[in-house]
This record gives structure tokens, sequence and C-alpha cells, in this order.
């Protein structure tokens, strides 16, 4: 004996309100099955997920995932251009803050596996601003002495210049030693 099917006014009143049990797909909303129809008119009593109930998210409005975008613009650039620019500070950067800048900006070891081309353009950015302050730092080491920049280092309590691996490190380290550079 089949069970008999409930109608929307036979329903509980918390579940005409829109409560739902949670689901397999953890959104708060219920998989409701749909019955296939196979190609000879029977019904089939196992149940398939529509592509449209399976990418509703629990504000109904799409996946939940935005789809990254793609730009061609000089100005913006596209993702795969983005990704050669970040990997060419490799470099420049050095590794330790390379990798540093990438874990804390991109939540990445690489940058082709970030997926928001805002997040890229970020990375790069702030990619170029640690080329920028290695640029100032050496600058200011060579006209200081260098146990003027070991204490200074020791005083920090940073590791080396070339183990530094984030940027609030980096620009402290350069602020300190141009204001030594600056009394002297």
């Amino acid at each position: 004996m089949k069970t008999p099917v409930l109608f929307g006014w036979a329903l509980p009143e918390n579940w005409r309100k829109g409560t739902r049990p949670p689901g397999k797909n953890g959104n708060g909303s219920a998989n409701v099955p749909h019955y296939a129809n196979s190609p000879n008119g029977s019904t089939s009593n196992k149940p398939r997920q529509t592509i449209a109930n399976q990418s509703r998210s629990a504000n109904g409005r799409g996946n939940g995932h935005t789809q990254p975008e793609r730009s061609n613009s000089p100005s913006g650039g596209s993702g795969d251009n983005l990704d050669e620019r970040i990997v060419q500070l490799e470099k420049a950067v050095g590794t330790a803050l390379y990798r540093g800048i990438l874990s804390e900006y991109g939540r990445v070891n690489q940058p082709k596996l970030i997926r928001d081309l805002p997040v890229k353009r970020k990375v790069l950015q702030v990619l170029e601003s640690a080329t920028r302050g290695l640029e100032r730092l050496e600058a200011v080491v060579e006209r200081l002495d260098p146990d003027t920049v070991r204490g200074l280092l020791d005083k920090l309590q940073v590791p080396p210049l070339n183990e530094i691996s984030d940027l609030k490190t980096l620009q402290s380290v350069v602020l300190g030693l141009e204001e030594l550079a600056g009394q002297n």
C-alpha cells in the first residue's frame, strides 16, 4: 500500500510558514525528491534531484558560490595574466615573504588556486607593495652600519632580513631603519 500524499492544507502550521528540517544540502531546506518519469511513461520509485533544486542556496538565488570575474581589459587583466605577474614577483620579494602573502591574503599556496579575480588583484597589489618596501629597505641598509641594522632587528625581535615573511614585519623594520638613518 502506498503512503498517502499530503496536500498543502494538511501540513502543520510551521511547515506552511517555511520551516523545514535540515536536509543533506545543509542550508536548512529539505531536499524534496522529484520522481522521474522514464521514457516509456512509467514512474520510477527513485528520487531524482533537479538542477534547480541542487543549486538553490538558503536565499534561493543560485548555489551560494560566486563565479570568478573574467576580464580581458588591460587595467584588470585576465586571471592567467595576474597569475604570471604574481609568480614573477616571487624572485623580487623572496620565497618566505611571497608564501606569507599568498597564505595571508589569498588563503592558498599557489596563485592559480585563487578563484576570485578581486582577491588575485589584492594579492598582486600587496606583492607590489612588498617589492617597493624591499627597495626602501635596501636603500636604507646601504646608508647604515651593519651593527646598527643587527641591533634594530634584535630589538624588534625579527628574523634576518631575507627571512621576513609578512608585510607588517617588513614595514616595521623599514620604518625603524629609516628613522635611525634620519637621526644619523
